[in-house]
């Protein structure tokens, strides 16, 4: 029996579990997300998640929400599909300005072909309408109560890469220029555009549709296809 001694094999037996005790904690605190690196993969917040979702990106035609309507212009055989993505309520637009006392209903579209096998040439937006119920007179034509806005003015098309690169999803910083000839949309192409409808001032209209002529209807506006649009904000 030893009394009052420790032997070096008695220190080595002692050393070897207590460190071997400190290596499985070290291990655990590894695996368990602590540290700086961890951090680093963390999923992101709910505020980052928000923020990200804020900002949606748009690839295609399809992913843009909302309804659609076919239009085809006068003199052309074949149509394409146009959705609304956006309205606002502006003295200024593609280098015009409105008149005193007048504003822009600015509407913001998506365009693709009508077809997806081909694409479609020499593609204007001014032929496009705005529906919109008057408070202020019975208009001179059209459905009782129901006003047609010429579009005036009309943007030409730009590609949906270049838009979204300049002006994210705030359609209003991009520099759009009037358009006089038509922009070409090749096959499977979207391409977005503005077109501008001038309104009074004192117009209280709640109710606003986007309409354009087909081939069976080119002049008849009360038979034009239309979909809703979104309320412009005037503050």
């Amino acid at each position: 029996m030893r009394l009052g001694f420790w032997s070096e094999g008695d220190h080595m037996s002692t050393r070897m579990p207590a460190a071997l005790a400190v290596g499985a904690l070290v291990l655990v605190a590894g695996c368990s997300g602590g540290g700086d690196d961890a951090k680093g993969d963390a999923p992101p917040t709910t505020a980052e998640s928000a923020s990200t979702d804020s900002q949606p990106q748009y690839g295609n035609f399809a992913d843009f929400p909302g309804k659609d309507f076919a239009t085809t212009e006068p003199g052309m055989l074949l149509g394409v599909r146009v959705k609304p993505v956006d309205t606002r309520w502006t003295p200024e637009l593609a280098g015009s300005s409105a008149e005193a006392g007048k504003h822009f209903v600015a509407v913001y579209v998506a365009v693709t072909g009508e077809l997806p096998d081909r694409g479609v040439q020499d593609v204007k937006l001014k032929y496009l309408r705005l529906k919109y119920k008057s408070t202020e007179q019975p208009c001179d034509f059209g459905e009782s109560g129901y006003c047609f806005g010429d579009a005036y003015p009309s943007s030409a098309l730009a590609d949906l890469d270049d838009v979204r690169e300049d002006a994210g999803s705030d359609w209003q910083n991009y520099s759009w220029s009037e358009s006089f000839l038509g922009s070409d949309v090749e096959q499977g192409a979207t391409k977005v555009g503005v077109v501008g409808f001038s309104i009074s001032d004192t117009e209280k209209a709640t109710s606003f549709e986007l309409c354009g002529p087909t081939k069976e209807v080119e002049v008849d506006t009360d038979e034009f296809p239309c979909v809703p649009i979104k309320t412009p904000d005037r503050s």
